[in-house]
């Protein structure tokens, strides 16, 4: 009789304990949420992250489930596991999971949160420019003028608590350095602190807004070239004796033809190179090729057929709500003031067909990680 009794205790005991649906799904609550957390993070991700949040979310959900499931039910033989606890107490984990993910991401978008735009753009604005004295775009005459510069007052009227400050970048490279943090002019010169945008006939190009952004476009160029032949398209240029600016968007495209062009560190390089024969033709967008064409007493820029620059305002990574505002002046300006300002800073350099932008792209939406 000992025995039987003994036997069935012990039967008792070693059958897993069967709860009821509605407690295994409250399981599957922080699971649930962790996993929505990771898709939503990858989504912001224009450029994969919704194929990898795609991908991954199924076989995370299905497994979740499943593992979920069979721990609640006793399946793994682990005592840990099986080890039997109150309601109270897997509730209380459950709760304190779900709050401890809440609270992290609640302090992780604190810390990646933007700045209110007016904020940002109040007290004096430090604004990157080559200053190169192009032609048209930004000339010391005066004072400070151009078409650049015509925005950028646009810019600091609709910030009212803004001072403009100009702060030459020395090459084209620190456009996108300047943007992301403590930067030098050139070798050697102490570090500089970031400006807030770049307004120098600054393309927006895929590559660069993988690591700032953009709003824009307010100007479309394309790429010319100037030459003291009667050269009509680049084909008539011996290859090698083409100029173009280290780091542009005219050199890259170059390259990719096998044109081999010669680097300089500014088009006025570059108009050196050509004035003295080194070179027989200086290549670079058209509107900043016309002013020079004037000044060196050459014909004007002729187009190379291809190549579209699309000028924008280079603003900080992860900042939609500053490119939303400058994007209102954009648009305004291109509505109201852009053929005004073409007409007496761009025509007298030669250029008369050139249409502004129909509208300005979107603004990219916040990414919760510095982009590269």
């Amino acid at each position: 009789m000992t025995q039987a009794t003994t036997n069935d205790t012990t039967s008792t005991e070693t059958v897993p304990t069967r709860h009821p649906l509605s407690r295994q799904l409250f399981w599957l609550l922080p699971v649930a949420l962790a996993s929505v957390g990771i898709c939503v993070l990858l989504f912001q991700k224009q450029a994969w992250g919704a194929n990898a949040a795609a991908i991954i979310s199924v076989p995370i959900n299905i497994a979740a489930i499943v593992v979920t499931v069979l721990v609640d039910r006793g399946a793994f033989k682990t005592p840990a596991l099986r080890k039997p606890r109150g309601k109270s107490w897997r509730m209380k984990v459950a709760v304190y999971f779900t709050a401890g993910a809440l609270v992290l991401s609640a302090a992780f978008w604190w810390f990646q949160r933007e700045p209110d735009p007016f904020d940002y753009m109040s007290g004096e604005v430090r604004i990157g420019y080559n200053a190169f004295q192009y032609e048209g775009w930004h000339t010391d005459k005066n004072g400070e003028t151009g078409f650049d510069v015509a925005l950028a007052n646009e810019i600091q009227s609709h910030f009212e608590g803004a001072r403009l400050k100009w702060v030459d970048l020395g090459t084209l490279d620190n456009r996108i350095n300047a943007l992301r943090g403590k930067w030098r002019a050139s070798d050697g010169d102490p570090r500089q602190e970031p400006v807030k945008l770049v307004i120098s006939n600054f393309s927006s190009t895929p590559a660069r807004a993988e690591v700032i952004d953009f709003a824009g476009p307010y100007f479309v160029d394309i790429q010319g070239f100037l030459s003291r032949s009667d050269a009509k398209n680049i084909a008539e240029i011996p290859r090698g004796k083409v100029c173009a600016i280290k780091g542009s968007t005219t050199l890259a495209k170059l390259e990719q033809i096998h044109w081999n062009p010669v680097e300089a560190h500014s088009i006025a390089e570059c108009v050196n190179r050509f004035k003295s024969n080194e070179v027989d033709a200086v290549s670079g967008d058209r509107s900043v090729l016309a002013g020079y064409a004037l000044r060196v007493g050459v014909n004007p820029p002729i187009s190379l057929g291809y190549g579209q620059e699309r000028y924008a305002v280079g603003i900080p990574n992860n900042m939609p709500r500053l490119c939303r505002e400058i994007s209102k002046v954009i648009t305004d300006f291109l509505e109201y003031g852009w053929q005004t300002t073409f007409d007496d800073t761009l025509g007298p350099v030669g250029l008369s067909d050139s249409p502004p932008p129909q509208a300005v792209e979107p603004c990219e939406p916040a990414a919760p990680w510095l982009k590269r």
